[in-house]
């Protein structure tokens, strides 16, 4: 399939920002901000009093250029790559690759519709009501067993599609152009998915203890 220059262009920025800052955020939501929770309920709401001591226009304004408009885009053009998937496959002679390749796909729809859900029910609660993000917020959440179920599904599809792009992300940006080197990354970024998404349970069931 021949690629023109704006879809190479497009591809790049695709790749690019599935890594940063729209990974870097997942990464820095699960270590940095929720592991919290893991040291109790108190240690939870002095994040949250942490993060309400921002100013809302400021807070909102962040969110909007770092966050949600990398990700509409990122989201946008995924779905484009997806009603590709059958003419730009890559790996197809490579079993794991292929299946990866797939999943890879399925996982961002998924992920697209959990993101939705979630920014709705959190960050434009916050907006548009008022409603503070707090320890009994979300803990109401984890224990509704429909809400919870989602959670745990829709957190599994960003964590593997962001651990797993990032191997598309060094193959595409030329980083990783070796067998060796392409196996010794595939290796590591599903590590990684395995520790993120173990630590992301942890944090789902302190808010249900």
């Amino acid at each position: 399939m021949t690629v023109s220059r704006r879809q190479f262009v497009l591809r790049r920025l695709h790749s690019l920002t599935g890594i940063f800052p729209i990974g870097a955020y997942l990464f820095a939501h699960i270590f940095l901000e929720n592991t919290f929770v893991l040291a109790g309920g108190e240690s939870f709401e002095s994040l949250v009093r942490g993060i309400g001591a921002i100013p809302r226009q400021v807070l909102l304004a962040t969110e909007i250029l770092l966050i949600w408009g990398p990700l509409l885009f990122h989201s946008a053009y995924g779905f484009v790559r997806v009603g590709q998937a059958e003419l730009d496959n890559p790996l197809r002679t490579d079993y794991l690759g292929a299946w990866l390749y797939t999943l890879q796909r399925l996982s961002g729809v998924v992920a697209f519709v959990f993101i939705g859900w979630h920014v709705w029910s959190t960050r434009l609660q916050y907006y548009f009501h008022g409603t503070e993000i707090t320890y009994a917020f979300i803990r109401g959440i984890m224990t509704d067993p429909l809400r919870f179920s989602f959670f745990l599904i829709g957190v599994l599809a960003c964590v593997f599609h962001f651990t797993n792009g990032i191997w598309t992300f060094a193959v595409t940006w030329g980083i990783t152009v070796g067998q060796r080197a392409q196996r010794t990354l595939r290796v590591a970024a599903l590590s990684l998915c395995v520790v993120m998404y173990g630590t992301a349970l942890a944090i789902m069931m302190a808010f249900r203890a």
